[in-house]
Formats: C-alpha cells, structure tokens, sequence
C-alpha cells in the first residue's frame, strides 16, 4: 500500500508549515471616531461664526422684505375683496353705481350704499382720528392737500381684517367717490404705497384704484393700466419721488403683487 506523504483521506493534513491565520481585531465605532477627530482651533471656530454672520446679515433683511411685501399684498386684496363684494351687494338693491350720489358726505354715502352689507364693521372714533392719524406720501412729505388728508367730514370703519376704509367727502364731485385703505389701522407708517393705499367708486366699473377713468381729478386720471406711466415722475406716481397715490394701481397691474422695482 503505498501512501501519498502529506495526504491523509484523500485530504492535505500537513498543516504545520501552513501560515497562521491573520489575526481578527474588532474595531468599534467609537475607536475610529476618536482616532480620527479633530477638535477645531478658535480661529476656525470664529472664522466659521463670522461667515455665517456675513451670510445672515445679507439674507435676512432680504426675506424680512419679501415676507412684509407678502403680508401687504395679503391685506390689501382681501380688503379691496371685501369693499367689493359689498358695491355689488348694494347695487341688487340701490341700484346701478351710476345712480348712486357721490355728493353725499362720507358719512351719508356709507350709511345709505354699503353699511348693510359689511359682514362685521365697527366705527373709527373721531376722537381717534383727531391729531393722531397723519397721512404721508411716499416721498416722505405730509399730505396736505388731497380729501383724505384735510376733510374731517369723512368717514372711516374697520373692516374684518382689521384694515381701516375711508369713505371721503367731497361734495362737488359727482363722478366718483374715493376711498382709502390702511392694511394696518393706526399703526405706522401711514404712508401711501406702503399701508395706506387709495381707490374710487365708478360706475360702471365698480372699486378701481384712484385715477383710472373717472376715479379722479382730472390731472390724475389715467385710462388705462399702462405700468410706465404708474411708475412715471407724475405728482400721483407710484415712485420715491411723488406721492404715490397710483401704488395700488400698480399692485393690481402687477397681477397683485409687488415687484422688485416697487419703490419700496
């Protein structure tokens, strides 16, 4: 019988020249999280706040102004909704906006077209109006000449959202009535364009902002929603340097909205 060296059954058994098995370590995470960390210098740490201080002060008033716009646009359209809705209300009983009498004092003109159909409204005290409630215009001037600056006979309401509406008196005009808006009461700044925003009741359109058609003295008409000339360098312009009466104008000509080139 002959024997194979190095065989036995048929299977190799001269394990003792083979080389040992390698030797198996368990690494835990641990290990490998403190063998390879770091710790960060001051230095690194400052430059670090630093940079993010850069990019907060550059961002944040960005967002804090597209947020305000935001809130604006908000206010005011649900405000003109709601002016709106009642002019059509009204005029199911009072009918057509064009026999309505726009010589009527504010006051009258609300109480007899549009207090009825107000789903919640509440009277702005006169005391509250009286030497507190200065209107400016965009270009940082007071407003001194136009009605909703200088008629005290006219007439103010808060509306469900909290928004302030006008109702002027200008007892010779019997084309149109105007009416302002504050997104915000009392609060500042009062300033045209910004929250306080003006419009006009005509027939046959109903709520249009002021200056459009017949919504407004003749040297502040506009036919059309022509954007140019809303921002142009006219007295009633929606720009830094005039009053800024046509702001809301340019709003709703901007799909109700406002616009990196709004003078805000």
């Amino acid at each position: 019988m002959y024997r194979i060296k190095g065989v036995k059954n048929g299977y190799t058994n001269n394990f003792e020249n083979a080389p040992p098995p390698q030797e198996r370590r368990l690494i835990r995470l641990t290990d490998l999280c403190v063998k390879n960390f770091r710790a960060f210098t001051l230095a690194e740490v400052l430059i670090t706040i630093g940079i993010i201080g850069v990019v907060a002060s550059l961002t944040l008033p960005v967002l804090a102004a597209n947020y305000k716009k935001q809130v604006t646009v908000t206010q005011l359209k649900k405000a003109y909704t709601e002016i709106s809705q009642a002019i059509k209300l009204s005029e199911l009983q009072n009918g057509d906006v064009s026999s309505w009498d726009f010589t009527l004092s504010g006051t009258d003109f609300y109480y007899r077209y549009l207090q009825s159909y107000f789903i919640k409204n509440k009277e702005v005290q006169y005391r509250d109006l009286n030497n507190q409630y200065i209107i400016n215009n965009l270009n940082g001037t007071k407003c001194t000449s136009e009605v909703w600056c200088t008629e005290k006979d006219s007439f103010y309401i808060y509306l469900s959202n909290g928004s302030i509406m006008g109702v002027m008196t200008h007892a010779s005009q019997t084309k149109y009535k105007s009416v302002t808006i504050d997104i915000n009461g009392f609060k500042k700044p009062n300033q045209l364009g910004k929250d306080f925003f003006v419009f006009s009741i005509i027939s046959p359109d109903g709520l249009v902002p002021y200056g459009y058609k017949d919504g407004g003295i003749n040297s502040g008409k506009y036919n059309t929603l022509d954007r140019n000339k809303l921002k142009s360098t006219a007295e009633y312009a929606c720009n830094t340097k005039s009053k800024g009466i046509w702001c809301s104008a340019l709003i709703m000509t901007d799909g109700w909205e406002i616009k990196d080139d709004y003078p805000w």
